[in-house]
């Protein structure tokens, strides 16, 4: 069991019960802790918890007539998580793997969570782990500017459910188009948050880079948020997000000595690699993303060459030919 994640259902456990005091089930807080945190545990899971917090002499107490718990003594205090070196370092480093969305407020959040985390520590401990994530490097994407003021209203729209009305200029508009939206998901990809929504104008799902909003307001009309959205529909989570291309079977061949690179790591979750005699390889998988992907092989170079599909290869090919105009 993650001992993290335990960590988490306790501390949600025991700010229910002190603050809400609404004799919650172990049925209640799984359902109210997926729909918080998005992570889904078992009632069984949740029991497990109280028991636990009993062993740490939490006064919690069931209610028959209320059918939930309790704490009998409300002065009572959650004792102090206890973290290792190893616990510290480990969430320094994942510090530093998020720096790639600094630009959200959620660094911030996350920056006040280490330290609060490390006031609990020794400072002998505390000051050695500093010393040793010192040793880690992680090389951050770029991060484009967003508007704080632009954050806080997609945050409110996408948690009370309310439309947003939003100037936004894509590249190469001369001037910022009005667009009222249903927001749904939040993407980040690369230093950049994208907003999957749907658009009042076309009543289709398009995506909305946060940092080209110029204007972004919080409507009064509230929308539903429809049954049949999935945000994998327009995600690939190796590639990225862009809601208006069609998924496709996609094959680039590699040729020495590149090849032997992208065998070292996994591209993609359904990929599939075909080993040819003269050393080249063919690696396959599916993606609704076929501009990432041209954006992706270009980076290989003359040892890399779209397969399939056609379309793909025909655009692959005029790309590199006017590319190729430039340099003469």
């Amino acid at each position: 069991m993650s001992y993290l994640a335990q960590s988490q259902r306790v501390a949600f456990i025991d700010r229910r019960l002190k603050y809400k005091k609404d004799y919650p089930s172990t049925k209640t807080l799984a359902e109210d802790y997926l729909s918080i945190s998005g992570d889904d545990f078992s009632t069984k899971t949740f029991s497990r918890d109280i028991e636990w917090l009993k062993n740490q002499n939490a006064p919690i107490e069931y209610d028959a007539s209320k059918k939930g718990y309790y704490y009998s003594d409300e002065t009572f205090n959650l004792p102090a998580m206890k973290l290792t070196e190893a616990d510290v370092l480990s969430l320094l480093v994942i510090d530093r793997v998020l720096s790639s969305y600094r630009n959200s407020p959620f660094y911030e959040r996350l920056h006040d969570i280490f330290d609060g985390l490390k006031r609990l520590l020794p400072d002998k401990v505390s000051i050695h782990s500093r010393e040793l994530a010192s040793n880690f490097s992680v090389i951050p994407e770029p991060v484009t500017e967003i508007n704080n003021k632009i954050w806080l209203s997609v945050q409110e729209g996408i948690e009370k459910g309310r439309c947003l009305e939003i100037k936004y200029q894509a590249p190469g508009q001369e001037k910022p188009v009005f667009r009222k939206l249903d927001p749904y998901h939040l993407v980040g990809q690369k230093g950049e948050w994208y907003l999957l929504s749907r658009s009042h104008r076309d009543n289709k799902i398009r995506v909305y880079a946060l940092t080209r909003m110029r204007t972004c307001k919080v409507h009064k009309d509230k929308f539903t948020y429809p049954k049949d959205f999935h945000p994998e529909d327009y995600i690939d989570p190796s590639f990225g997000v862009f809601a208006t291309e069609d998924k496709v079977n996609i094959a680039i061949k590699f040729y020495h000595p590149t090849s032997s690179v992208i065998k070292e790591r996994s591209w993609h979750p359904n990929q599939e690699i075909e080993e040819l005699t003269d050393g080249s390889i063919i690696l396959r998988y599916t993606s609704n993303q076929q501009s990432q992907t041209l954006y992706w092989v270009s980076q290989w170079g003359p040892d890399a060459e779209i397969l399939e599909p056609e379309e793909l290869r025909q655009k692959a090919k005029e790309w590199f030919t006017e590319t190729k105009s430039r340099y003469y």
